[in-house]
C-alpha cells in the first residue's frame, strides 16, 4: 500500500512538473512580439526594362496598357507625352504614367537623350501621388535607380533594347537574387518618393551611369581624356600632363575605374561616335568621317573597334537608333 501511494505521488508530482515547464515555456516564447513588416507598394511584376540612347528625331506612337510606365532621362532632355500632355523632361527627370492612361516619349529635333523606360504592375493599382507628376530624383534616389538598372541587367538582357519589345529576354543564368534585389530596389524607389512627395527635391543632378569618381586625379585625367578626344593619345602623354610615372597613373586609374586607361579611353572615342551618329539623318559616308574625326587609323580599325566595344557595327547601331525617326516617316 505505501508503494503505491509512493509511485501515485511520484507520477502527481512528474505531471506537475511537466505543467511547471510547459508554462515556463509558454511564458518564456510570449516574451517574443513578432511584427508583422506591412508592405506600402508591391511589384509584381516587371514588364520591360530599357536603357535607349534615342536619335534628335525619335518618335513612338501612342500606346495605352494595363500597367504602370516610367520615363527617366538620364542625359539630355526628351518630351513625355501623358493624355495628351507635353511634359519635358530633363536630365534626372522622372515620369510615371498610371495604368490605362495613354502616353508616349519623343525627342524634340534637337537633343538626344538617354532614356530609361521601365513599366510594372504594382499594388495597388492607385498610387496617386505619382499620377502624370514630373518629379526629380535626389542624389540618393538616383543611387537606387542605379542599383535597380544593374541589378534588372543581371536578370535581363538589356544590351540591344528595343521600343516595341512586348518582354524581356531572360538572362540564361542570372545571379542568385537578381529578381528579387531589382524588385527590392523599384519598391526602395517607389517609396523615396512617396516619402518626398510633398516637398519634391529639386537638386542639380548627374547622369546615373555617368563615370563620377572619388580621386580627384582620376577625375582629371578623365576630363583630360574629353577634352583630347580627337586625339591618339599615349600613356607618355598622361605622365607628361600630370608630372606622374606610368606605373603609378596605370595603377591607380586601373584601381578607381576598373579598366585600363587605353581602354577607357577608347571607349570614350565610341561613346563620343554613338553621339555623332545619333545626331545625323544620313549614314552616307557618315563612318569614315567619325573615323578621321575621332583619330582612328582607318575606317576599317574604326568598324572593329565599335564593334568590339558595343557589339554591334556602326550600320547596325545607326539603324537601331534611327528605326523610330518621326521625320524619315513623314518623308515616306
Amino acid at each position: 500500500m505505501k508503494n503505491i501511494v509512493k509511485t501515485l505521488k511520484s507520477f502527481i508530482f512528474l505531471c506537475a512538473w511537466i505543467a511547471f515547464a510547459k508554462s515556463v515555456c509558454y511564458t518564456e516564447g510570449m516574451k517574443y512580439m513578432p511584427f508583422k513588416l506591412p508592405s506600402v507598394f508591391v511589384v509584381e511584376k516587371l514588364v520591360t526594362v530599357h536603357y535607349f540612347e534615342l536619335s534628335k528625331h525619335f518618335y513612338y506612337p501612342p500606346e495605352t496598357h494595363d500597367f504602370w510606365e516610367l520615363h527617366y532621362v538620364d542625359k539630355g532632355s526628351a518630351i513625355s507625352i501623358s493624355d495628351k500632355e507635353r511634359i519635358v523632361l530633363t536630365q534626372g527627370d522622372i515620369l510615371f504614367h498610371p495604368p490605362m492612361v495613354e502616353h508616349q516619349i519623343i525627342t524634340d529635333g534637337e537633343s538626344v537623350p538617354n532614356v530609361c523606360v521601365v513599366s510594372f504592375y504594382a499594388r495597388p493599382k492607385d498610387i496617386p501621388f505619382l499620377k502624370n507628376r514630373k518629379l526629380h530624383l535626389s542624389a540618393e534616389e538616383r543611387g537606387v535607380m542605379k542599383k535597380f538598372l544593374t541589378e534588372a541587367g543581371h536578370l535581363f538582357d538589356l544590351s540591344k533594347s528595343d521600343p516595341a519589345a512586348q518582354g524581356m529576354r531572360l538572362r540564361a543564368q542570372p545571379p542568385l537574387g537578381a529578381a528579387q534585389l531589382a524588385k527590392n530596389h523599384l519598391e526602395e524607389l517607389l517609396l523615396l518618393l512617396g516619402r518626398d512627395h510633398a516637398a519634391p527635391r529639386l537638386k542639380p543632378t548627374h547622369s546615373i551611369l555617368s563615370d563620377t569618381y572619388a580621386d580627384p586625379l582620376v577625375r582629371d585625367m578623365v576630363a583630360y581624356m574629353q577634352e583630347n578626344i580627337t586625339k591618339n593619345l599615349t600613356i607618355a602623354d598622361f605622365c607628361k600632363q600630370f608630372s606622374y610615372g606610368k606605373t603609378h597613373l596605370c595603377t591607380k586609374f586601373l584601381a578607381e575605374t576598373g579598366k585600363p586607361i587605353n581602354a577607357y579611353f577608347t571607349e570614350l572615342k565610341i561613346t563620343a561616335a554613338k553621339r555623332i551618329i545619333r545626331e545625323q539623318s544620313t549614314s552616307r559616308e557618315l563612318f569614315a568621317r567619325i573615323s578621321d574625326l575621332l583619330g582612328f587609323s582607318s575606317p576599317s580599325y574604326f568598324y572593329y573597334t565599335f564593334k568590339k566595344v558595343t557589339g554591334m557595327t556602326p550600320s547596325q547601331y545607326y539603324k537601331s537608333v534611327h528605326q523610330y525617326d518621326f521625320t524619315k516617316d513623314e518623308a515616306k
